[in-house]
């Protein structure tokens, strides 16, 4: 008796804009696929006489590595069919023109984001009818892949956390203070410490966002201030200790950073 073995064939995924796969937008990749351009490190460097070399005035941060610059990212498509077809591949793809857009695929470790723009249309023709049409999709793209959200449960006292990605990530907490708290802190294990005081009973629930373009504190979807001394501070990559207190419940969401 002949057996036969089932094998598993690797699923490859199609490129992804804005979670929608490109074929059921009606487009796929020419040869030439997508095109990733480097991301520069955002180097300043200073003359100064009476030493050797010149002096680095690169802002760095936490982790002590350069900020970087944006990445250039280019897809080459065609759409091929009926003149109708590729009428509505050229309506869905230019709605995207000149907004933000999340580029994905594969096994990538999450998503590449950026403002869109598109190169003249290249249509063909055979005779009289269309039958297909060429275009360059650019995204100017942040540096990193963004990751999916991750939420961690935190408890009173230190916690032990790992987190994924390469680079300092931003996250969001959510607290419930303890009934009385007039004050209440997170603190990280590389001296930050954010805290949030008042005169009286702190009450409800406490949202903080400290990611740089939308940063805010809120209690009560009211908006608050921390403290003077207080840091909006990120998490760096692998091991963080986080240690809450004046709070009976709190958690924190984060999206990592992956540079390649």
């Amino acid at each position: 008796m002949l057996y036969q073995r089932r094998m598993r064939l690797p699923h490859v995924e199609d490129p992804t804009l804005n979670g929608t796969p490109l074929e059921r937008m009606m487009l796929s990749l020419t040869s030439d696929g997508v095109t990733i351009g480097n991301a520069e490190p955002m180097v300043s460097v200073q003359d100064m006489p009476g030493r050797d070399g010149r002096l680095d005035l690169t802002l760095t941060d936490p982790s002590g590595a350069a900020y970087m610059g944006d990445r250039a990212i280019t897809l080459s498509l065609y759409a091929i069919g009926g003149e109708d077809d590729i009428l509505a591949a050229k309506t869905q793809l230019a709605a995207l023109a000149g907004t933000i857009v999340s580029l994905s695929w594969r096994g990538l470790p999450g998503e590449y984001r950026g403002r869109m723009s598109l190169s003249a249309w290249e249509d063909k023709w055979a005779g009289p009818r269309q039958v297909a049409t060429l275009v360059t999709v650019s995204i100017a793209a942040a540096p990193y892949l963004i990751g999916r959200s991750r939420t961690v449960t935190l408890k009173t006292g230190a916690n032990a956390i790992h987190v994924k990605g390469n680079r300092p990530c931003w996250p969001a907490w959510a607290l419930t203070p303890a009934s009385g708290a007039k004050t209440i802190a997170i603190r990280d294990a590389h001296g930050h410490k954010l805290t949030l005081a008042s005169a009286t009973a702190i009450t409800g629930r406490i949202t903080i966002d400290t990611a740089p373009d939308s940063r805010e504190l809120r209690v009560n979807g009211n908006l608050m201030t921390p403290t003077l001394e207080s840091d909006y501070f990120p998490l760096l990559p692998g091991a963080n200790t986080i240690t809450p207190s004046g709070v009976t419940a709190a958690s924190l969401a984060y999206r990592p950073l992956t540079l390649i």
